[in-house]
């Protein structure tokens, strides 16, 4: 019984939309054809391989690289903090974050003289976010809104292109509220990566990325990527996060059963009748619920999937449930500096709520001048 109460105790996102589902299917009906299970296999494809990956120490390996070559604490956050944004397009953002912070926050730990590990984590978790709105693959929000509406690649890619744009411009902007200080970091020893061993796993994520973007059958790219897994490393399979796979059925379930529900589909579609009211309203939605199931419960109501795709995306800035990658964050840095979490939240909330308005007030110019 203790084990069982652990397992649902450790993800409550996972406990609460589960619960939320039984719920819904007891008053409503249970129908698979609820679940869209392209994007369910098609998350556990690239999950699986993404795993191999990071348990490979690729993102470390560059890690490694950039901290060699910085100088200064200001370069050193820098640094990491482009790596996270630029790998989340492809490793996803809570594999970014959970490879990358460590990294950081151990530096941090060997230089008492470091005092910027809390904006310092602030803006790597900040740019994995907005790194991972930038691909369609980047982020199971993404992934699932990119297949619900059918979108094109080179339209995903001119929608996001001035997200993109702003991410850059706001995180360079950031970091030079970072003191230049000199830094002095001791040489780390670490295990150099087998070139042979990227091979399989490379292979089958070029596959599932070729199946994402509809250029091969999904079906097939996600059994390969499965078996590259096993071949490559059979415990990464074991910690693919089937937590999230789970709540995206949960939340399937939910809104499947919500949209038989007359009177709540004819109020949520009058809410979401406009651009402007899609991308203020899934924003703020995030806020509370965080934003994949945001994306999972208004897309099935509105067709403005431009200001859905944004808003949910700039909806992962904000609070700290407003995205998973955030509470992945907040836990790695309370591992490594328990007495410090009340500091990390108060900045973390300020610093993430002057990029949240900043990007909600640019995209509402953006469409008021279109």
């Amino acid at each position: 019984m203790t084990n069982i109460r652990l397992f649902f105790r450790r993800d409550f996102l996972f406990t609460i939309s589960g619960l939320l589902a039984v719920i819904a299917c007891l008053i409503g009906r249970l129908s698979l054809d609820f679940i869209d299970f392209h994007v369910i296999f098609t998350l556990l494809g690239l999950m699986a391989v993404i795993k191999v990956l990071e348990r490979l120490g690729v993102l470390d390996y560059f890690a490694e690289k950039l901290i060699r070559v910085s100088r200064t604490n200001r370069s050193l956050i820098r640094n990491l903090t482009f790596l996270a944004f630029f790998s989340s397009m492809i490793l996803t953002n809570d594999i970014a974050i959970l490879t990358l912070l460590p990294v950081f926050l151990k530096i941090v730990q060997k230089t008492p003289q470091f005092k910027e590990k809390v904006i310092g984590t602030t803006l790597i978790i900040i740019a994995a976010n907005l790194g991972s709105s930038c691909l369609p693959f980047g982020n199971p929000q993404n992934l699932y809104l990119f297949a619900f509406y059918q979108m094109s690649f080179g339209d995903f890619l001119v929608l996001l292109l001035p997200f993109f744009g702003l991410s850059i411009a706001a995180l360079l902007v950031a970091c030079q509220f970072i003191p230049n200080k000199q830094l002095k970091v001791l040489e780390q020893e670490r295990k150099a990566i087998e070139t042979k061993m990227l091979i399989l796993p490379v292979a089958a994520m070029l596959i599932m990325i070729l199946s994402v973007l509809h250029l091969f059958p999904f079906q097939v790219a996600v059994v390969l990527a499965v078996l590259a897994a096993f071949f490559s490393d059979r415990t990464a399979l074991k910690e693919v996060d089937y937590r999230l796979l789970g709540t995206f059925v949960f939340f399937f379930l939910i809104v499947g059963n919500l949209g038989e529900v007359a009177g709540f589909v004819t109020v949520i579609r009058a809410m979401l009748g406009s651009f402007t009211s899609v991308l203020f309203s899934s924003a703020l939605i995030s806020q509370v619920i965080s934003n994949v199931p945001a994306a999972l419960l208004l897309a099935p109501f509105t067709q403005e999937a431009q200001a859905l795709v944004l808003g949910v995306n700039i909806g992962g800035l904000g609070t700290l449930i407003a995205s998973l990658a955030n509470l992945i964050g907040y836990k790695v840095f309370a591992v490594y500096f328990v007495n410090e979490k009340k500091e990390l939240i108060t900045n973390f909330s300020k610093i993430n709520g002057i990029f949240l308005v900043s990007f909600l007030l640019f995209f509402y110019l953006l469409y008021l001048i279109k």
